[in-house]
């Protein structure tokens, strides 16, 4: 096909009805960019040859080496539908009417990753696109990230068409018969159902639950509290729509490799006729699923029951179905005779039949693959099969906008609740629901959404181009040139002069005569007076046919001379998707990131204006400016550098826009290296490199520690490697050190004997060490502070409890730490997203009471103050916090509390009347930063003294108290600015000396929860967060002076002064608390929680074994194996630590000869059931292991690495078990050794001889 000029394609953006946004989602490895070289091909834009081994849309070098996708690029393609007249058998409502006549499409095609590491990348492409292109490897079938790309298509309600690829293996690799081939490809579309099904089976239970509860509620309101409700039934829905048929259309069939792909209405057309019914659309529901042609009467299709009834059940099920008969038989003879049999006689026969064209080359052709893609690609072209099916499967921008915009405006949670009534409620839903571009007389308000930030390198910018010719080069398509170039000899033949580089044409003077050429492009037909054309002018006119107006371009900011782009190597270019109105170049836009919300003026620091420096079409590895786009266009924006940091939205109304939601990913960065530049002096520049790459890469984060060191995390290791290559190659441009990775750990502990007396090092502010104290030591055994109380291990005392002193020795902390049951730790890991978004809405509703009780306060209304403070959520509610969560305001808090206890059930160690008190009303919170997997408890003693003896963590009403969020009583307020009452509880207490404290432990509950998080955020062990701790606060006791003493009114005053100061007794509380925690947990036998992967390898039974000893040999574990049916393949589950999978992949794949590749997916953390300070103690360990302990102690290793990455103490021996003497080397060097006067001899250092010494005869 021809090349389509740009100008085409920019004239297409104005129809938002004929543009299709399609994304290409799969696997790895299953044919994503060799299925976009073929829709490539068919613009001219490569060859048709060439499709499948150019990998034309994986730009850069190292994803051609690698042969994966690592970045999403996009590409705009030009589709004429040829459809005839009558054909029935498509589903596109909008075709109805035209008779028959030519429809031309834009199709905006978004090719994706498929490594999991590169998750971020498919979030992105399926948040900018309509429609879906789901390709699955018939052999491979459903994998890991099939299931992924499936379920963010889902979750951005994103309409997907599957096509089953590389059916050329069934044929050539397992030599399957048809018949066999159907059966698999059935159970594959059923595999990939069950995921929809899921993902269905979800979102309906999430909705019924929801309308259960508000029929729950209005019963209530109606009928009472206590009154039975009646019976209540859900609604039924239809789901057949969700699902995948060959017969409605949705499935593709073939092999993007040898390029031929199909639909079933296909070949309906073809055998309708010949098979007696009336028209194709009646026979292609009885293409797939049991259905048979007559044995006797070729022209009547019977389905299973008749054809029994007929000829009987023998010859039934041995019957051959419809779909196999018609559409897989031709295709197994194509491949039989050019490929398997190379029958040239039946190859001819075959091309007679099917009435192509095949070159006379590709007959002669000693590669068989040559003559059977030429055969396949005239009979059943892949392109033709695939642009059919997007137009008239997926929807255009102006038919799934309404569907799809309402989740991102309002948020599926509130859409599903008022699922009934998505009407627009603004002129701006309205022209977003609606795609409306509007004009220049009626603007429209414009919403666009950046996907992403791509870095470009300046030099590849059509504006920014090395010379005018290059630029131009890149505006003006091959066929335009070669046409300006016939125009040119032909004139100058007419005109008798001689073709040169200096010949003088008009071929775009505006007096020129022309009609347009069939590329599209103006040729005159006869000649003027010539006049001097140079590349400049051609440029201009190219220009002005996509918009351009050079005059204003010159006076405007999108100049290079005053662009800030233009000094730059490296130019943020925006990948986005415009949903409403026409951007423009020079438009000023507000820049909205994620965090931004026009209600809460504390977020406006992320809203920025910018003005649209350029805009682009995106052309793969290349792009064409524009001057303006439509809505329901996808388009490259330059001008958003340092105002989106890496997905926002785009408005012309920051208060009346909305913020779209964010983008769902399925991947998160876990694998952290420290960076540094190999000369001191690059440290700026690796710096700003890591700046551009924050900015151009979605999934990774940077951050600068205090101590100036630079750590980058990533999602995987193959996504560390694109990373690092980018920083020293683009953006640092300088040579980096890169640590070892720095995988996360957390300490948790077991209900086992600890290790005796292992000190750890020093810690707090009072120096006190951290040592490991033993059940099993002596009685009133004590192991003392340097300059502190000791910690008594008495007999009858809770293992695990310490009691500590602050500095001032005024306050005492009695906390016991124990661990948690393992089913709790799980849940609260698991769900830990769950637990984010009900703390939010919590200090949302705390924001929103405080902000009220301060207005009360001040106009001096204490009685509102309490009204407010008692009142409902539900009256304190605002549009905020409905955006939040509005459907699970009242269901997430109960229902996390029902499921939390549950997993305390048969607990050792928590009692069910324990676990009761806690989950209802001594849980205060959860650590570290408020959503771990770590509890804070208050005894009962401690709790009637809090500020809510009976609040409870899990109600939001509860919790939003006023009281809860002081630091400090008002009275303590006064106290500290020298107005101290003699009837205040502090004084008191200090006057009476030793006494408790009467309810001043609500002065500092935001003192002991501060130290509980801070010990939670790092462990005693090597400073990693804990996991599966529980931490009960027992007792807070003050120690005034000696009730028989009587002291001064002076020194009463003093002390009760020390005592309320919240300045310098909060902030020791804090200390002394984090210290007993720790001091606490080592009272346990510690455990690293290590961070897993959970591997998936697909390999055939004779690497088996060698699989099995490289995930051996990293410490990993099988979890489960499966042979797939109908193949070779074994699929095998496998659990491996992060720490010990660097290199993994390429190990595997040496190994196995590149006959597994392993895929690697975060599962969590899991325990490492080893103490890291276990030694052999018992007699059976001492004569097994002997008195070395020669086996590697693992969990040590690995604490000892991480402490000594971070500067902490590494207990190590020099010389361990020393039991042979050092051999002399010769005898001359033993008399050689210097020797004192008794001849005695000197030890010499490595240092060299001693200073002072005689050598002897």
């Amino acid at each position: 096909m021809p090349i389509v000029p740009p100008t085409k394609l920019a004239e297409l953006q104005g129809n938002a009805a004929n543009i299709r946004n399609v994304c290409v989602l799969a696997h790895v490895d299953h044919g994503k960019t060799t299925l976009s070289d073929a829709l490539l091909a068919t613009n001219g834009i490569i060859s048709s040859r060439l499709a499948g081994k150019i990998r034309y849309l994986d730009s850069r070098e190292d994803e051609q080496q690698r042969g994966i996708t690592m970045e999403s690029s996009g590409i705009s393609l030009y589709y004429k539908s040829q459809r005839r007249k009558g054909d029935d058998c498509g589903h596109e409502e909008g075709d109805a009417g035209d008779g028959g006549a030519n429809l031309e499409y834009l199709i905006n095609l978004i090719d994706s990753p498929g490594h999991v590491d590169f998750s971020s990348e498919v979030a992105s492409a399926a948040r900018l696109s309509d429609g879906a292109l789901v390709l699955v490897d018939v052999v491979e079938g459903v994998c890991t990230q099939t299931v992924s790309v499936l379920r963010q298509a889902w979750v951005e309600n994103v309409r997907p068409i599957l096509f089953l690829n590389k059916m050329d293996r069934l044929i050539l690799d397992w030599r399957m018969t048809p018949n066999e081939a159907y059966t698999q490809m059935q159970q594959l579309i059923e595999q990939v159902n069950a995921v929809l099904a899921g993902f269905w089976e979800g979102d309906r239970l999430a909705e019924d639950s929801r309308k259960l509860e508000e029929a729950k509620e209005k019963w209530r309101e109606t009928h009472g509290e206590d009154a039975p409700m009646s019976e209540w039934y859900l609604e039924e829905k239809d789901d057949s729509q969700i699902y995948f048929s060959p017969e409605q259309g949705n499935v593709l069939f073939g092999s993007a490799i040898d390029g031929w792909a199909f639909r079933v209405n296909h070949f309906a057309q073809i055998f309708a006729e010949k098979l007696g019914v009336p028209s194709p659309s009646k026979l292609q529901p009885l293409m797939w699923g049991d259905y048979f042609i007559d044995p006797k009467n070729k022209r009547r299709v019977l389905n299973r029951k008749q054809l029994s009834k007929l000829y009987g059940t023998a010859k039934a099920n041995t019957a051959t179905p419809l779909f196999v008969q018609l559409c897989l038989d031709p295709v197994w003879q194509v491949y039989e005779s050019v490929i398997i049999d190379m029958d040239q006689e039946k190859i001819d026969k075959v091309v007679s039949a099917l009435r192509i064209k095949i070159l006379p080359r590709d007959r002669r052709s000693k590669d068989r693959r040559t003559l059977l893609t030429a055969i396949m690609q005239g009979w059943l072209p892949l392109a033709q099969a695939c642009m059919t099916a997007v137009v008239e499967q997926l929807p255009s921008p102006v038919d799934a906008q309404p569907l799809r915009l309402p989740h991102l405006v309002q948020g599926r949670s509130q859409v599903a609740e008022n699922s009934e009534n998505t009407t627009p409620k603004s002129k701006v839903e309205e022209a977003l629901y609606e795609c409306i571009s509007g004009t220049a007389d009626k603007p429209v308000p414009l919403v666009a959404y950046i996907g992403k930030v791509v870095s470009i390198p300046r030099a590849s910018l059509p504006e920014f181009s090395d010379g005018k010719v290059q630029r131009d080069r890149m505006e003006m398509t091959a066929n335009e040139m070669r046409a300006l170039g016939r125009d040119a000899v032909r004139r100058e033949l007419a005109l008798g002069r001689e073709s040169s580089s200096g010949t003088q044409i008009s071929a775009l003077s505006p007096s020129a005569t022309a009609t347009p050429s069939s590329s599209g492009v103006a040729t005159p037909l006869r000649p003027e007076p010539p006049s001097e054309v140079s590349v400049d002018s051609i440029a201009d006119a190219m220009n002005s046919k996509l918009g351009f107006n050079v005059a204003d371009e010159n006076t405007d900011q999108s100049t290079p001379d005053s662009d800030s782009d233009a000094d730059a190597d490296e130019v943020l270019v925006g990948f986005g998707r415009l949903y409403s109105g026409t951007i423009s170049v020079g438009d000023k836009l507000w820049a909205m990131q994620p965090k931004y919300s026009a209600k809460n003026p504390k977020t406006h620091s992320f809203l920025k204006q910018v003005t649209i420096r350029a805009l682009y079409m995106m052309m793969g590895r290349e792009l064409v400016r524009l001057q303006s786009v439509p809505a329901g266009n996808i388009c490259g924006i330059r001008g958003i550098a340092g105002a989106i940091l890496k997905s926002g939205t785009l408005a012309s109304d920051a208060q009346a826009c909305p913020n779209l939601a964010v983008m769902h990913t399925e991947t998160y960065p876990i694998v952290r290296v420290a960076l540094e530049p190999m000369n001191p002096q690059d440290m700026t520049r690796l710096a700003q490199g890591l700046a551009l790459l924050n900015q151009a890469d979605p999934c990774v984060q940077v951050h600068s520690q205090t101590t100036g060191e630079h750590v980058l995390v990533t999602a995987g290791e193959l996504h560390l490697e694109r990373c690092l290559k980018d920083l020293r190659e683009r953006f640092a441009q300088c040579e980096i050190h890169v640590s070892e990775p720095i995988v996360p750990f957390r300490e948790g502990i077991a209900r086992q004997a600890a290790q005796p007396s292992v000190v750890l090092g020093e810690v707090g502010s009072s120096r006190r060490l951290l040592a490991m104290i033993s059940n099993s030591a002596p009685e009133n055994s004590e192991i003392s502070d340097i300059d502190g109380p000791s910690i008594r291990t008495a007999e009858g005392i809770p293992r695990g409890e310490v009691s500590l002193t602050t500095a001032n020795g005024l306050v005492t902390v009695t906390i016991q730490v124990e661990p948690l049951p393992e089913r709790t730790t799980n849940f609260l890991m698991r769900h830990e997203a769950d637990i984010q978004r009900f703390v939010r809405l919590t200090s949302s509703q705390r924001r929103h009471r405080l902000n009220a009780a301060a207005e009360a306060l001040d106009e001096n209304i204490g009685d509102v103050l309490v009204a407010q403070n008692d009142a409902t959520m539900s009256d304190g509610e605002d549009n905020e916090i409905k955006t939040a969560k509005p459907s699970c305001l009242s269901e997430l808090g109960p229902w996390l509390h029902s499921r939390i206890q549950q997993t305390f059930s048969r607990a050792k160690g928590w009692e069910p009347q324990r676990v009761e008190y806690a989950m209802s009303s001594g849980l205060r919170a959860l650590g570290p930063r408020q959503t771990g997997p770590n509890m804070l408890v208050y005894s009962n003693k401690l709790q009637g003294l809090s500020n809510k003896p009976d609040s409870s963590w899990f109600h939001l009403s509860e919790r939003s108290t006023l009281g809860s969020s002081f630091a400090a009583t008002p009275y303590l307020s006064d106290d500290e600015e020298g107005d101290l009452r003699e009837d205040s509880p502090a004084t008191k207490a200090a006057s009476t000396g030793g006494a408790r404290f009467t309810n001043s432990i609500r002065d500092f509950e935001e003192s002991i929860n501060t130290g509980f998080q801070l010990a939670m955020q790092s462990g005693p062990l090597c400073l990693e967060p804990f996991a599966g701790v529980a931490v009960t606060i027992k007792e807070l006791c003050y120690n005034g002076e000696n009730a028989d003493s009587t002291p001064s009114e002076t020194n009463r005053t003093s002390l009760a002064r020390g005592a309320t100061s919240t300045a310098a007794l909060s902030g020791q509380i804090i200390t002394t608390v984090r210290d007993a925690i720790k001091m606490g947990f080592l009272h346990w036998s510690p455990r690293l929680h290590l961070a897993m992967y959970t591997c998936d390898i697909q390999a055939t039974s004779d690497v088996l074994g060698k699989v099995y000893g490289v995930i051996n040999r990293r410490r990993g574990r099988i979890l489960s194996e499966e042979m797939r049916e109908g193949t070779p393949y074994f699929i095998i589950k496998a659990s491996i630590p992060i720490v010990e999978s660097f290199g993994f992949a390429d190990e595997i794949r040496k190994r196995t000869s590149g006959a597994a590749i392993p895929l690697l997916i975060f599962r969590g953390f899991e325990p490492l059931d080893t103490d890291p300070f276990w030694v052999p103690t018992t007699e059976e360990e001492l004569e097994d292991l002997g008195e070395k302990a020669d086996r590697d102690n693992v969990a040590k290793k690995y604490m000892d690495k991480v402490r000594k990455r971070k500067g902490l103490f590494v207990e190590r021996k020099i010389v361990e078990h020393a039991e042979k003497q050092r051999v002399v080397g010769s005898v001359s060097e033993l008399f050689m050794r210097p020797r004192r006067a008794d001849n005695v001899p000197v030890a010499v250092s490595d240092d060299g001889p001693p200073a002072q010494h005689r050598w002897t005869e």
